[in-house]
C-alpha cells in the first residue's frame, strides 16, 4: 500500500477510536454502522464526478486532463468467440490506477454535506456512521441521518450493498436497548460483536483479541513459506524478506491495536524471535543480541 494511502488509513481509524474512547470516558454509548458500497469504483458516473471535481475548484488544465480521462472510454466483450458491438463506458474510475481512489473520494466527499447530528468518516469505498447514544431521541436522529446517505445515494446514482452493513455498540447507555438500525429497503442491519475495519479485525470489547491471532497465524504461515522457498540463510536477504513480507503484517496499524497483555505480546514477538534464529551468524546469539545486531 501507498504510504500516504496507508497514513490516511490510520489517521481514519484514529479518529473513529478516539470518537469511541471519548464517549467511553462519559459513561455512555456510541452505535457505529458500517456501509459498503456495492463495486463503488465501476458505478461512479462521471458527468456527476466531473461536476464535483469542478466544484472543488479542480479547473485549468488539471480539469480538462481529468475530463479526457474519464471521457471517451470503450469497451467491447468476447464471448464464445464473438464480438459485441463497441460500447461507451459512461460510469467507474479506472483501477489500478493511482488516480481511482482519489477520484472516489472526490465523488463521496459531500456523503455526510446534510448530516445534522452524527459523525462520518470516510476512506474510499469504506464508510461509517457513529452516534453517542444516551437518550431514545439519538437513535432515532442516526436512523434520520443514515436516510440521508441513502438519499444522497440515489441522487448520485450509487447503490450499497445492504447485506454487507455491519452495526456495532461501544459501551453502555443506561435503560437503552440496543435495537438494529434500518437499511433504505427497511431490513434490519446485522448487530455483530466483530467487524473488518480496514483491515483491522475489531470487536466491541476493544480487545483485538481476534485480530491478533489472525496475524500471528498469517505471518508463521508466510515464515514458513519464505524458510521452503528461499534456500539461503544469509543475514541481508533474510532480513529483507522479514521487513517485506512478515513485519508489514506485523506492524500495520498497530498503533490501533498494539496489546498491552504479556502473553499476546509474547506471541507477535516469537514470530521475529523464531524467523531471526534461522539467520546464518546470529543463530548462536540469544534473541537480545539478536535485535542489537
Amino acid at each position: 500500500m501507498d504510504l500516504y494511502l496507508e497514513g490516511v488509513l490510520k489517521t481514519q481509524l484514529l479518529q473513529h477510536y478516539c470518537d469511541i474512547f471519548e464517549t467511553l470516558s462519559e459513561g455512555t454509548r456510541i452505535d457505529t454502522i458500517f456501509l459498503d458500497f456495492a463495486k463503488a469504483f465501476d458505478k461512479v458516473d462521471h458527468d456527476i464526478l466531473l461536476q464535483k471535481v469542478a466544484k472543488h475548484k479542480i479547473k485549468g488544465k488539471i480539469g480538462l486532463w481529468l475530463q479526457e480521462f474519464l471521457n471517451n472510454r470503450k469497451y467491447r466483450v468476447v464471448a464464445n468467440g464473438e464480438m459485441s458491438d463497441v460500447q461507451d463506458v459512461l460510469s467507474g474510475v479506472p483501477q489500478g490506477t493511482v488516480l481511482a481512489a482519489v477520484l472516489f473520494i472526490i465523488m463521496i466527499s459531500d456523503v455526510d454535506e446534510n448530516i445534522k447530528s452524527s459523525i462520518v468518516r470516510l476512506f474510499a469505498d469504506d464508510t461509517r456512521i457513529s452516534r453517542k447514544i444516551t437518550s431514545e431521541e439519538d437513535k432515532v436522529l442516526l436512523q434520520k441521518d443514515l436516510n440521508v446517505i441513502y438519499d444522497w445515494a440515489n441522487k448520485n446514482l450509487m447503490k450499497f450493498n445492504e447485506n454487507k452493513f455491519e452495526q456495532m455498540s461501544h459501551g453502555e447507555a443506561k435503560n437503552i436497548k440496543i435495537e438494529p438500525y434500518k437499511t433504505q429497503s427497511g431490513n434490519e442491519i446485522k448487530i455483530g460483536e466483530t467487524v473488518r475495519d480496514l483491515g483491522v479485525i475489531a470487536n466491541n470489547n476493544l480487545l483485538f483479541r481476534e485480530h491478533i491471532d489472525n496475524i500471528v497465524t498469517s505471518s508463521k504461515i508466510m515464515s514458513g513459506v519464505l524458510l521452503r522457498t528461499f534456500s539461503t540463510r544469509q543475514e541481508e536477504p533474510m532480513m529483507r524478506m522479514f521487513n517485506s513480507y512478515i513485519k508489514s503484517k506485523l506492524e500495520y496499524c498497530s498503533l490501533v491495536w498494539s496489546p498491552w497483555h504479556q502473553n499476546e505480546i509474547n506471541k507477535l514477538e516469537r514470530i521475529q524471535k523464531n524467523f531471526t534464529s534461522k539467520i546464518y551468524g546470529l543463530d548462536q546469539l540469544d534473541y537480545h543480541q539478536r535485535l542489537k545486531n
